[in-house]
């Protein structure tokens, strides 16, 4: 066989390669079982959005009470301007 032929049949393979791999990962995705490991995906996605914030919310309101408790011991006025307990939540 020539060069040219042997050439033009790798270029075909591989193109009939790529273009059945992109055919089953679009099978794939249309499944039933694509569209439930994408809702698992986003629950968890959402999960982890939620803790870190709630986080920082519970990171925050140990700090404010941390400070408003140093108030108290130095015979201070708990009330300060960092809001009333619980308003983050």
């Amino acid at each position: 066989m020539k060069t040219e032929t042997i050439d033009a049949l790798a270029t075909a393979g591989s193109r009939t390669t790529g273009g059945g791999a992109v055919v089953g990962f679009l099978g794939w995705l249309a499944s039933s079982q694509a569209i439930g490991l994408l809702g698992i995906g986003i629950a968890l996605l959402g999960a982890l959005v939620n803790w870190h914030y709630k986080s920082e919310a519970n990171r925050r309101h140990a700090e404010a009470h941390e400070l408003r408790m140093a108030r108290l011991r130095r015979g201070m006025d708990g009330a300060t301007d960092l809001g009333t307990l619980g308003a983050d939540e």
